[in-house]
């Protein structure tokens, strides 16, 4: 009868209701954990380059010349730490056929003529990681960011950007990562080159320290691919901005901060934050190889020991 006909079709709409948000969970669940496996082999490519080298990657493409900050040394590989592990990746072949020492114009240029920006890598993109894949002259986005540690940057206009740049350390002084030596970087990774930072430098402990975490490209103000010693995302984030702020997002709500004026192309303490399309934190990659969740709601200045490398601020319960 068309009475039964309507009950079982109500019956089915409740299925689908109810089975609906359990097969969701379960392909993020599924996409969580291949992200998080995505960190697990950034971790194991760090330290065999640290193991070859004694010391990471640099993340940075600046250094100081005659005409103080200078972006065309020849004696500076002009690429990422993404590029530099390529090797330790099963990526040798790619690596080999870039020109590293050439100027910002070319220097993701292959042998071959092609572009290497346009190359997607390995473990390079979050599964629930939304950014268009390819943004400015179809660069190839990464997910993930070394991290400067809790370590201020400037603003590049506008109001309204200063809650959380109290919480940047004494080492604010060096600029957003502009810093050629160790001394004057928070985290464990520099805008320039040359910081060197090993093991030993990390005094609070490998355990105790981030190395790595989620971004989101579309959040940031440069978006010049994996590839670029200074793609700010790619190369590298900070941690003064709580996980998963998106004020700075493009068109996004105001959601913990309520000053319209600060967005991602105004401030790059806010652009350059960590953040994910995790519901509740994102993951990050510690000094000792491990994967953590951490939660968005973390104690902020736990989340700024945990950003620093040698701040004497061993965090316990997070």
């Amino acid at each position: 009868t068309l009475i039964e006909l309507l009950v079982v079709i109500a019956i089915i709409g409740i299925l689908v209701a109810l089975l609906l948000p359990a097969v969701q969970q379960a392909r993020e669940a599924a996409r969580r954990t291949q992200c998080k496996n995505n960190l697990k082999q950034y971790g194991l490519a760090l330290h065999n380059y640290h193991d070859t080298y004694g010391k990471f990657p640099g993340a940075g493409g600046w250094a100081v010349g005659t005409r103080g900050w200078d972006w065309e040394l020849e004696t500076s590989p002009h690429v990422s730490w993404h590029v530099r592990i390529l090797p330790f990746m099963d990526q040798l072949p790619l690596y080999a056929q870039m020109k590293m020492n050439e100027m910002y114009q070319d220097r993701a240029i292959l042998s071959d003529g092609s572009r290497t920006w346009s190359k997607s890598v390995p473990y390079g993109r979050c599964p629930s990681d939304n950014s268009n894949e390819r943004e400015w002259n179809e660069c190839v986005q990464t997910s993930y960011s070394g991290s400067l540690g809790s370590q201020s940057t400037p603003s590049a206009g506008g109001a309204g950007c200063e809650p959380y740049e109290q919480y940047a350390e004494k080492y604010k002084l060096a600029g957003h990562g502009n810093f050629w030596t160790k001394e004057q970087i928070s985290g464990m990774f520099s805008r320039m080159v040359g910081a060197d930072i090993s093991t030993a430098d990390v005094t609070d402990g490998t355990s105790n320290t981030i190395m790595v975490g989620e971004i989101l490209a579309k959040c940031h103000d440069h978006k010049a691919g994996w590839t670029h010693y200074n793609g700010m995302g790619s190369a590298h984030a900070s941690t003064v901005t709580p996980i998963n702020d998106l004020t700075t997002c493009e068109n996004a709500p105001v959601a913990k901060i309520t000053y319209t004026a600060c967005t991602n192309q105004n401030n790059w303490n806010f652009s350059w934050g960590f953040k994910s399309n995790h519901t509740g934190g994102a993951h990050f990659l510690f000094c000792d190889g491990t994967v953590r969740f951490l939660s968005e709601n973390i104690n902020h200045p736990n989340f700024q020991a945990l950003g620093g490398r040698r701040d004497s601020k061993v965090v316990g319960e997070y």
